[in-house]
């Protein structure tokens, strides 16, 4: 029997690669769909952009569990508003972990630099391969709450030795007051002028100051001090051995504003964060 001639063939012949037997499978089912040929608990595509699109879209994140603190403890420097807010910054796949687990605080284990090292430190069987990331939370004499996020545990270094990576961040949370109407008995919005009948609404403001890569000073900490970002002889975050005195300043490292409402701080609360 002689060939058909490759002019001759059925255009309707089924594609030879799996890419393109999946996308004519997709293809026929959209068709199929579009055609009203479905029933009523069958999503509409309209076309293929449309189908696959509905893959694009991510599965909303767990809600974060914070874990550690004690009933007792009364001085809570993380509320969950703030905690939601910070993961948004960090490496996404972080993000999904959804326990973070208090490693130290001062209130609840006491102002000494060497216990904050022995309880960041990896715990017995801990996967030191797996990615893991701490948060810095600090309350000052104003009430302000700030810090930063590192990539490693912190831990005391012989000689100058930074580290850390581009994961880090410092940030500061703001809070601010907004003016709302509320409504009167009948639905009404009150007229602006009326201040009686105004509200005003205290909000968080998050601000985050990523790695610049101009230098790399990023994490440095001994038996003095725990500092993150530096430059011409000041630290975008500065804690001394004490947990009594901060400071922070404008650094190259993360092109941060100055996080304390004064530039030297006394230090109210102090927290170490763990996820992953």
């Amino acid at each position: 029997m002689s060939k058909v001639p490759p002019s001759s063939r059925s255009s309707n012949s089924s594609p030879k690669s799996p890419l393109q037997r999946l996308r004519k499978r997709l293809t026929d089912n959209i068709s199929h769909i579009s055609t009203g040929n479905h029933s009523h608990d069958e999503p509409k595509f309209q076309s293929l952009d449309d189908f696959d699109s509905s893959w694009d879209s991510e599965p909303p994140l767990t809600p974060l569990t914070l874990k550690g603190y004690k009933k007792s403890t009364k001085r809570q420097l993380l509320s969950h508003e703030l905690a939601e807010d910070l993961r948004q910054h960090i490496p996404s796949v972080l993000q999904i972990n959804h326990s973070w687990t208090l490693r130290y605080s001062i209130e609840q284990d006491g102002t000494s630099l060497n216990t904050l090292y022995e309880r960041c430190k990896p715990q017995v069987g801990e996967n030191m391969r797996k990615r893991k990331g701490y948060f810095i939370v600090v309350m000052d004499n104003h009430g302000s709450v700030f810090g930063a996020y590192v990539n490693d545990y912190l831990r005391p270094q012989d000689g100058k030795y930074y580290y850390g990576n581009g994961d880090c961040f410092l940030w500061k949370s703001e809070h601010y007051k907004i003016k709302r109407l509320v409504s009167n008995k009948d639905g009404d919005l009150i007229k602006d002028d009326d201040d009686n009948q105004l509200v005003m609404e205290d909000n968080i403001r998050l601000k985050v100051y990523p790695y610049t890569s101009i230098n790399d000073f990023i994490i440095y900490s001994n038996h003095d001090f725990i500092s993150i970002g530096s430059g011409g002889g000041k630290f975008g975050l500065w804690i001394d051995s004490s947990f009594l005195h901060g400071a922070s300043d404008p650094v190259d490292t993360f092109g941060n504003e100055q996080l304390s409402e004064d530039e030297k701080f006394t230090i109210l609360g102090l927290e170490i964060w763990k996820v992953g």
